[in-house]
């Protein structure tokens, strides 16, 4: 991690820049406090003219205030002289409404981006303990409680969170100082969204027995990533032994030959690669009663965009597209 007593965050901005291979950057621009101030370090670093910045803000609709957090962006944008957009997402369900959000929100900053572009955002250091923490209490393998990476694919997009080693308390501090413009989310305070939870009741009581939480979590992050790459290369190894003719069929009976332990990883490994979903536990379960039936009429596991079937000795997988 870059010592940032030593360089201020235009320069860590810059330096972060200089790892890519793209200079046009799509920055995903909510209004608030942390893409507020990525946008000001940006925009100081695009003016020698080898950075290309625009902007795009989504209003998910489901604030009194969101309309006034889209014309904000807008003001902001024309200030700076930054191309910007805004889209408009609708979710169309009462249930699990951060991750539908979430989703929704990344479908459309990949479909805005264009091929030569990098999509960044504004996740920062706590962004990250929280999303372990949440990830902790969902049940997550060692995949998922890596958390977020600095960089990482979303459809064939790049991804980009130059700020993920950043504190918030760095960023408050830029954002005082430079007396940067932003809009408070007043429903970042409702604890009814797990994340929020997280964030205003859960985080605060643990720091007050653990002061050290945050790089306590990172350091188990960075644990998590190591172990998360070496299961994942072991397993793609066993995998390459089971493929039948192509990579969506797997032979059952050498599936059945291996430990329990091991079938698992194999599956839920096998679904990731083809789907991008990291099955939980009991789902992977479901799948290892397929391989243990001799009934191959309506031996079917079915999730969202995903058909597993069993006929015979092959184990199939199919993706429906949306």
């Amino acid at each position: 991690m870059e010592n940032l007593k030593q360089s201020d965050l235009i320069s860590f901005c810059r330096n972060q820049l200089s790892k890519l291979p793209v200079k046009k950057i799509l920055l995903a621009y909510s209004g608030g406090q942390d893409s507020s101030v990525l946008l000001d370090c940006l925009h100081k670093v695009s003016q020698d003219k080898s950075i290309s910045l625009r902007t795009i803000h989504v209003n998910h609709g489901l604030s009194s205030d969101a309309k006034n957090f889209e014309q904000h962006c807008n003001v902001i944008a024309e200030q700076l002289n930054i191309p910007h957009e805004t889209i408009m997402i609708h979710i169309d369900s009462s249930s699990n409404i951060e991750e539908r959000c979430r989703l929704k929100r990344y479908e459309a900053l990949v479909k805005s981006c264009q091929d030569n572009e990098v999509i960044f955002t504004g996740h920062h250091e706590e962004d990250q303990v929280e999303t372990f923490l949440l990830r902790l209490i969902r049940g997550s393998g060692a995949r998922g409680l890596s958390s977020m990476k600095m960089l990482s694919w979303y459809d064939e997009k790049m991804i980009f969170r130059p700020f993920l080693h950043v504190s918030k308390s760095r960023i408050d501090e830029y954002c005082s100082k430079n007396k940067i413009s932003f809009v408070q989310d007043l429903s970042n305070d409702n604890v009814h969204f797990d994340r929020n939870f997280i964030r205003t009741k859960v985080s605060p009581i643990l720091k007050t027995r653990w002061p050290s939480l945050n790089k306590n979590i990172i350091n188990n992050i960075n644990i998590q990533n190591i172990q998360s790459r070496f299961i994942t290369d072991s397993v793609h190894k066993i995998l390459c032994t089971m493929y039948l003719n192509d990579n969506n069929k797997l032979s059952v009976s050498k599936l059945n030959d291996e430990e329990t332990y091991n079938k698992i990883m194999i599956i839920h490994e096998w679904v990731f690669m083809q789907s991008n979903v990291s099955l939980n536990l009991k789902q992977i379960f479901e799948i290892l009663k397929i391989l243990e039936t001799n009934n191959d009429s309506n031996p079917l596991f079915s999730l969202n965009k995903i058909k597993i079937t069993k006929k015979r000795d092959i184990l199939e997988i199919s993706i429906t597209k949306s």
